[in-house]
């Protein structure tokens, strides 16, 4: 009888123990996610591929890109707001395009940049030489409070395995944020990728 209950005893102990191991035991997204390395607007944040600085950041309710040539495209509307990200990135070994930005909020919804090109993540970045232009997002108002940039080298797409990342606190509390979306233009023009 004694023996039953100490098998029925270890057995348990057994169970409870491997439950406990898988529980503790990151997923296929945790073991492989980028290898991020984190700072605050204003500061550089190095990675072993690029550099970013978050410089400044707007808000529009309509965006018009502008070009090289100081022509202005249509104006882009959306049902939320334009988030404009304004950073220096420069790559540190070899070409290499940011292509993997996106703000996480607070909660952890992922809104990715816009597909609008002539931005920052869509422009080759050559080895010590920075560029300075803008990253767009398209999300609704309610969601900016506490959103983070994330940047990768990679797009979401094709996954971000053990890649460098930089994340950036936008440092957006609730009165900032407020504030922000009260001052935003109904129009926000953006200029071009430039090189420093």
């Amino acid at each position: 009888m004694i023996r039953t209950i100490v098998a029925v005893l270890t057995g348990a102990l057994l169970l409870g123990g491997i439950l406990g191991v898988l529980r503790s035991t990151p997923d296929v997204e945790e073991k492989y996610a980028p290898i991020a390395t984190s700072g605050e607007m204003g500061e550089q944040v190095d990675t072993t591929a690029f550099q970013l600085r978050v410089d400044r950041l707007q808000l529009g309710r309509s965006v018009r890109l502008e070009d090289a040539f100081g022509f202005l495209g249509e104006p882009r509307t959306t049902a939320g707001i334009w988030v404009v990200v304004w950073a220096t990135v420069a790559a540190t070994t070899e070409e290499t395009l940011v292509r993997g930005a996106r703000l996480r909020t607070a909660d952890g919804m992922e809104y990715l940049a816009s597909s609008l090109i002539g931005t920052l993540d869509k422009v080759p970045l050559q080895p010590g030489i920075p560029a300075y232009g803008p990253i767009l997002f398209e999300l609704p108002p309610d969601r900016l409070t506490g959103a983070t940039l994330h940047v990768t080298v990679h797009s979401p797409i094709e996954g971000d395995y053990l890649g460098p990342a930089a994340d950036v606190d936008l440092r957006l509390s609730a009165p900032y944020t407020k504030k922000l979306i009260e001052q935003a233009p109904p129009t926000l023009v953006v200029g071009p990728v430039r090189e420093l």
